[in-house]
């Protein structure tokens, strides 16, 4: 069965044309869905608790410095009452902004475009300044595709590696995340790939 046509805001599809290089031509674009974006929420599972936690620290704290009733010295009660709530505080900020991440996500993939062009691939959100970022098809490593039933997926491409302090190496990655007619996406990227290697060795 024949999906229905994928609908591209106008306009992300006119600032994404004014990312074009002379003579780039567009093969391929998709927006993310929102609402494919799971792993922002798989998060949620670990900030949740982390959460519930830091309250419960804060508010025994709090109960620590204004309960009363109790037969410790003032001065200990002020000491950890005071001590004890601001060591808790960053656990709480970060709590929160973990809860707020899946929403940024959500927010960002409304405002964001991804494309495969005959020389690279892109993103590029817009919102109060415009933030882009490519890969030259001479630069991308291997990659890999995830796409369900649907024909909702993601595709990361390896872009280099580093080594962190640790002396581990990290892998670098271009992430397209809940896009549709990924398997499309894959399919032209391969056919650009074996093009350009085609040309490689018709220059040598």
């Amino acid at each position: 069965m024949d999906r229905p046509p994928v609908m591209i805001d106008p306009e992300l599809d006119a600032i994404l044309r004014r990312e074009m290089m002379t003579g780039e031509r567009i093969l391929w674009r998709g927006q993310p869905n929102p609402h494919k974006l799971y792993a922002a929420f798989g998060l949620w599972l670990f900030a949740i608790p982390w959460t519930v936690f830091a309250l419960f620290w804060e508010s025994m704290a709090l109960m620590m410095l204004w309960g009363g009733g109790t037969k410790t010295p003032a001065a200990i009660t002020w000491s950890f009452g005071i001590v004890f709530p601001l060591f808790g505080l960053p656990f709480i900020v970060i709590g929160f902004y973990m809860l707020a991440t899946p929403f940024k996500a959500i927010a960002k993939a409304k405002r964001t475009i991804f494309a495969l062009t005959d020389r690279r691939v892109l993103s590029v959100t817009a919102g109060k300044s415009r933030e882009s970022a490519s890969v030259m098809l001479d630069q991308m490593g291997p990659f890999k595709v995830k796409a369900g039933s649907d024909g909702y997926g993601s595709l990361a491409i390896q872009t280099g590696s580093s080594v962190d302090s640790d002396g581990d190496r990290i892998t670098e990655t271009f992430l397209i995340a809940g896009v549709p007619d990924v398997s499309r996406l894959e399919g032209l990227l391969l056919e650009q790939r074996a093009r350009l290697a085609g040309g490689r060795g018709a220059a040598a």
